[in-house]
């Protein structure tokens, strides 16, 4: 798990270069239906739920919606159809624009998002397909590079591409999305920084308004330098490779939704080079497998609780460690929580949870948590958009000594428009590491401002202003960093 401030660095980055604000070619935004139902690393809208790769998410789009527990799909009835409980699928709708006609600010309603605003890009089309290409180059600079205790400051330039291919179907619907960023210094003493997330899914829309949804995505990044048992004096951060896949079968019965939902990931660790001297992590290495089934029940248009239990399991590539342990373990997490959709107003879900982790070797202790897992978008104006997200989640510990981290996550968003072509974006955010077997804390505080001066269609201004602390487990470890960014975002 790499810090906060590299994770939503990363999002605000990356999340900026989304052809048409993270997917809305076509009226249909990713992490929606009828769009995608699956998570994104960089998107914050997603709640992750307990382990990464759950796809447990709403996604910021605007009218009157009835709520899909579990994938919160957006889809709007008529008051016939509420009345016998049943819901139809109709293409998303547009997010706030800030569009001031006749003196008011108004939402559009509208199908197809090309024709929403005058500066979002019209893509290029490929068959039953829409290509939107961009490619966006940053400078700036920070004051802790290397992010760690003893860092200094250096200039830094980001060139981040981003590609997304759009199906333009009546019926099912098809994503394929390609991003990076690589990240260079001025200080040559400090490794450029690469970053790739590569990611393919779809829906199958199946009598009923049932849906089966499908996903495979690839991320490369570097490991994080500041988590305990991570070797000193290495040369370069070494790579870490996600391959995650998964599928959901959603749908409802009357006021009944159900959902099923399984997932797989793997993550290699690329060795370590000091010197001359390689040094493997091959027993890091591991594939999380969990399952879940959600019931919930829509007790008005807007309101849906709903509960749900989740089986994991965590199987390393190595049976023991160097120590000679088994880290298998197995994990049943129950939640419980509300969907909540008033749109324009207030939208979202919210689940507490409860977590039992056993370990197959009793070298390592089972163990209970408390888990908080939500995402809420609330839209006060309509040129103004909250959004909240906290996840809880169990990750392996780099640290040879500790079975595992227990995270917790916490971040908050606040977007405004101060005119059509110009949005200001402010967020917090709060990570909070607990070492098992070590009972030592790592935290993570970050704050940042961004902007961006949409010029016209194929190119838009952006910067960002980010503060972040890093609260060390390890003596001496702690460390403040400020990183200042302005680029270009060329688009099609």
């Amino acid at each position: 798990m790499r810090p906060l401030s590299r994770t939503l660095l990363h999002a605000a980055l990356l999340g900026m270069l989304a052809p048409v604000g993270h997917a809305l070619a076509q009226g249909v935004p990713a992490g929606s239906g009828p769009g995608i139902g699956f998570d994104t690393a960089d998107d914050f809208s997603t709640l992750r739920g307990t382990d990464p790769g759950q796809p447990v998410e709403i996604s910021p789009v605007q009218g009157i919606e009835a709520i899909d527990v579990g994938t919160l799909r957006t889809t709007t009835t008529d008051a016939a159809e509420e009345s016998q409980g049943r819901v139809t699928r109709q293409a998303a709708e547009q997010p706030v624009t800030g569009n001031e006609e006749d003196g008011t600010a108004k939402r559009k309603k509208t199908a197809d998002a090309r024709d929403e605003t005058a500066y979002d890009p019209t893509g290029i089309a490929v068959g039953s397909f829409t290509l939107f290409p961009a490619l966006e180059l940053r400078g700036g600079y920070t004051s802790n590079a290397a992010q760690v205790s003893t860092g200094g400051p250096s200039g830094l330039v980001t060139l981040a591409p981003d590609i997304l291919l759009q199906s333009n179907w009546d019926r099912h619907d098809f994503q394929f999305r390609l991003k990076g960023a690589y990240e260079y210094f001025t200080d040559t003493t400090v490794s450029p920084d690469p970053y790739l997330y590569v990611e393919a899914n779809g829906r199958i829309d199946l009598p009923r308004d049932w849906a089966l949804r499908l996903k495979a995505d690839y991320t490369y990044d570097t490991q994080s330098t500041n988590q305990l048992g991570y070797p000193g004096n290495v040369d370069n951060p070494p790579g870490v490779s996600t391959y995650d896949g998964g599928a959901t079968l959603d749908g409802s019965v009357g006021n009944t939704i159900l959902q099923l939902r399984g997932t797989a990931t793997y993550t290699g660790y690329d060795p370590v080079e000091v010197g001359d001297i390689t040094v493997t992590q091959a027993y890091l290495d591991n594939t999380l497998v969990n399952g879940a089934v959600r019931v919930g029940y829509k007790v008005s248009p807007t309101l849906a609780p709903f509960v749900e239990a989740e089986l994991s399991s965590r199987i390393f590539n190595r049976p023991t460690d160097p120590l000679g342990y088994s880290r298998n373990s197995n994990g049943i997490t129950l939640r419980g929580g509300l969907a909540y959709s008033a749109d324009p107003i207030l939208k979202g879900e919210i689940a507490l949870g409860w977590r039992h982790q056993q370990y197959v070797d009793s070298q390592f202790d089972s163990f209970d948590l408390p888990t908080i897992d939500a995402s809420l978008i609330w839209s006060p104006t309509p040129l103004t958009q909250v959004a909240l997200l906290a996840a809880t989640y169990v990750d392996p510990a780099y640290d040879i000594n500790a079975s595992s981290t227990i995270v917790y996550d916490l971040g908050l968003q606040v977007q405004r428009y101060i005119r059509r072509n110009f949005t200001l974006e402010a967020d917090l955010g709060y990570q909070y590491q607990h070492y098992l077997d070590f009972d030592v804390n790592q935290v993570t505080y970050e704050a940042a401002l961004q902007g961006t001066w949409k010029l016209n269609r194929e190119a838009w201004l952006v910067g960002r202003l980010q503060q972040e602390y890093f609260q060390s487990a390890s003596d001496g470890g702690s460390y403040p960093t400020t990183t200042a960014t302005i680029g270009l975002r060329l688009q099609r």
